[in-house]
This record gives structure tokens, sequence and C-alpha cells, in this order.
């Protein structure tokens, strides 16, 4: 079994530097991100592609769609982390956006902790679980493609790798230090034997 993540394309969001309302589109380029990747995965045997029902995310999938021809399931589970409404919409360079989400970086290790209504570690970590036990339970036998989001995709990661032993900590580190680019494609293969592996993460090498 193969699962092939993609991270959504630029969105107009991503293009002003705004933390992103979940109705905002693909920019120009963006598509055109979306076009390059869709022709690249031509080159795999794709079975199913699941997206994020966020229209960033769902517009690119539907692009890569039209090129494999092989429709598009919406999965909410593959929806981004949900970040505090008291953010949503502001600059990320706004001192009031910074100060929260410095707050929310200084907390996240404690696991249940929340500053209003964002997704914290203990949720996000039961979303990967049920994702993972449905991809093995329904699809083992399929190679998957997901069009998701640069938070939800490394947290599926760490999961695959440390399942239950990936801690906020981990997590917070891999978060920092791993970067993802739009249309950036990580690919794993399971194998009932050794588990997860990570064969490639990030590659951009289409753009």
């Amino acid at each position: 079994m193969k699962v092939y993540f993609v991270r959504h394309g630029e969105s107009v969001g991503n293009k002003a530097g705004l933390h992103q309302k979940v109705d905002m589109p693909l920019s120009e380029n963006g598509r055109e991100q979306a076009g390059k990747i869709a022709e690249r995965l031509k080159k795999f045997k794709i079975d199913v592609i699941f997206a994020s029902p966020i229209t960033r995310a769902r517009e690119t999938a539907e692009i890569i769609s039209g090129s494999l021809n092989i429709p598009v399931e919406i999965l909410d589970n593959l929806i981004e982390a949900k970040g505090p409404s008291e953010i949503i919409g502001k600059a990320v360079k706004d001192p009031e956006a910074r100060r929260i989400r410095n707050l929310i970086a200084e907390n996240f290790t404690k696991g249940n902790w929340k500053y209003s209504d964002e997704e914290n570690y203990d949720e996000l970590n039961i979303r990967a679980r049920s994702f993972l036990d449905h991809i093995l339970n329904h699809h083992k036998d399929k190679d998957i493609l997901c069009v998701s989001h640069a938070t939800l995709i490394k947290f599926i990661v760490c999961k695959m790798v440390f399942g239950e032993e990936l801690t906020p900590r981990i997590f917070h580190l891999f978060f920092h230090h791993f970067l993802t680019s739009n249309t950036g494609l990580t690919i794993c293969e399971y194998e009932e034997e050794g588990g997860w592996w990570i064969t490639h993460f990030n590659d951009a090498s289409h753009l």
C-alpha cells in the first residue's frame, strides 16, 4: 500500500500572508502548481483520491482528478488543523496574531491546553489515528492520493513513524523543522511486517 500526500496549491490567502478562511480559493499560481503536480502524478498508480473539504485543497484535488480521470472523495479527517477564531483573516505578521501563536506554542506540549477554540494536540492525535485506521481497515489493497494541508500532513506522518509513542514535544519539533511547499509530494509505504516507511517528504521537484 502506498499513500501519496499532496499539500494544496498556493491559495489567495497564502499569497497575501493571511491566516486563512476555509473558503479562500487557489491563486492563479496555485492552479498552475496543481496542474504541474497533476502531470507528475500520471507516472504513479493511484486508485483513490481523497481530499480535504476546504476550498484550496478541494480545488487542487479537482485539477488532479481531471488529469488522472479519478473521482475525488471528500474526507473530513483531512481538513487542516483549526486555528483560533481570533486570528482567522488576520495577517501572519499581525502583532496580536503573533502573540496568540506564541502563547499556543508555549503551551502546546501540555497536550490538551487551549487558547480558545483551536484544535489542540490531543484532538489532532485522535483525528490522525482515525484516518490511519480508516485507510488500513478499508483501503489496504489500494494506492491512495490525499490532498490536504501542511500541519495535518506533518501530523499524520509523525503518527505513522511514532505511533502511540508520539508526544506533543516530538510533533512540536517536527512541525518547526520540516517545511512543506505548496503541492509538495510526500510518499509513504505500508508493509505488514515493517509498518510505515516514509520514502519522500515534500518533494517539489515538479515546480
